[in-house]
């Protein structure tokens, strides 16, 4: 089992590293083709689109190579992307080959993430905080590495890097034992009286629909909050203090790391008090959290609602996925990547939205804007625990 923990923190921090690469060698990268910036956009634009297919396509393709497999060509697709973004192919080629690595980086959390809540016998909600943990690792430790390669003028070997991880990765899960994950991990033969039944799928009851409904919404605001409010921070603060450019860009990363940090503190308190607890104090928080932000974006006053809402925020997508996932036994990856999905499509949607927000309103308008997408989560997550309780275990 600890194989297992272990191996799921590094799939995780590739998925960081895949999620943030693009974004930190986008300057070199936009020099070297001569590209505009929104060439540039419709790169990154393009992995997601990647990531959001390999995420909706996750089940169907379990149920034919089984989970390994999977996990082993999910890993070599991203390799193979992050290989082609470093020899520095002609850019068509690129806006091809790059979705490859976000349906890898897409497959492999859906798969992952359905294994440690349906499968993991004790400590789930721990291994999934923890797991996320290394995620924030991955997407922290990424622009430095860059950073550093970039000073140095090679930029493009960032892409080696992570491809060289990457590939250890595939070779750890394919000789490392798994002991009682094992069986699971590998593709499951049907059995006879199953095959009889057709290829029907086993569906949803009416009492969990409205669940997996109001998760995916969840979701959707969750991860879209998440991302838009770190992108715009610097925009945010700059339009209400004097701070300087690099004070600016600094917003990010005490965002980031105080989510880290939270994470990390949030593996050792989650069996104290409980996950539900935690997911609800979660919630309450970032609304909170946010709203001090709103009503007193000043330097002070900011940088301490940006730390707590990082340090809250932290463990409301891994809790969450378990919270949703825990009444619905018997549908993990099929739960799972339909909560990605929508975190996905959220977290492409509503910084969009709070984007034109900043065009053409007021800042306090965006502020109170994600205020309101809070407080909008605090109520899906009312009405989560109000389903869970009327759908009776199968």
């Amino acid at each position: 089992m600890r194989n297992f923990v272990l191996m799921a923190c590094i799939v995780y921090c590739l998925n960081g590293f895949g999620h943030i690469i693009l974004g930190t060698i986008l300057e070199p990268m936009v020099d070297h083709y001569g590209i505009a910036y929104g060439d540039g956009g419709q790169l990154i634009m393009n992995q997601f689109l990647g990531f959001l297919v390999g995420v909706l396509v996750a089940p169907a393709i379990i149920n034919h190579l089984g989970r390994k497999v999977t996990i082993v060509l999910s890993l070599l697709a991203f390799a193979t992307s992050q290989l082609m973004l470093g020899i520095l192919p002609v850019w068509n080629i690129l806006l091809f080959t790059v979705p490859l690595g976000g349906a890898g980086i897409g497959i492999l959390e859906t798969v992952v993430a359905a294994l440690i809540v349906g499968h993991l016998q004790e400590k789930k909600a721990s291994v999934l905080v923890l797991v996320e943990v290394f995620f924030g690792v991955g997407a922290l430790l990424i622009p430095v590495i860059s950073a550093f390669l970039i000073a140095k003028g090679i930029w493009n070997y960032s892409f080696f890097v992570v491809t060289i991880l990457s590939l250890i990765a595939v070779l750890l899960w394919i000789f490392l034992p798994f002991g009682p994950l094992q069986n699971i991990l590998q593709k499951q033969a049907k059995s006879s009286k199953k095959k009889d039944k057709g290829s029907r799928r086993q569906r949803y009851t009416n009492k969990q629909i409205p669940l997996v409904i109001i998760g995916a919404f969840f979701f959707f605001m969750y991860v879209g909050t998440e991302r838009g409010l770190p992108s715009y921070l610097p925009t945010i603060l700059s339009m209400t203090t004097d701070l300087g450019s690099s004070t600016l860009a600094l917003s990010i990363t005490v965002f980031w790391a105080a989510m880290t940090i939270g994470r990390l503190l949030m593996t050792f308190v989650i069996d104290r008090i409980g996950y539900a607890n935690l997911f609800v104090i979660c919630c309450f928080g970032q609304l909170f959290s946010l709203t001090i932000f709103a009503i007193s974006p000043t330097v002070i006053v900011g940088f301490i609602a940006i730390f707590l809402a990082g340090l809250l925020m932290g463990g409301i997508f891994s809790i969450g996925l378990l919270i949703v996932n825990e009444r619905i036994t018997g549908f993990e990856e099929w739960t799972t990547s339909i909560l990605v999905a929508m975190g996905g499509l959220g977290g492409a949607l509503l910084p969009k939205l709070a984007g034109e927000l900043i065009d053409h309103f007021p800042i306090s308008v965006t502020l109170w804007s994600m205020v309101l997408f809070s407080l909008i989560l605090v109520i899906l997550m009312g009405l989560i625990f109000y389903y869970r309780r009327n759908i009776q275990e199968l």
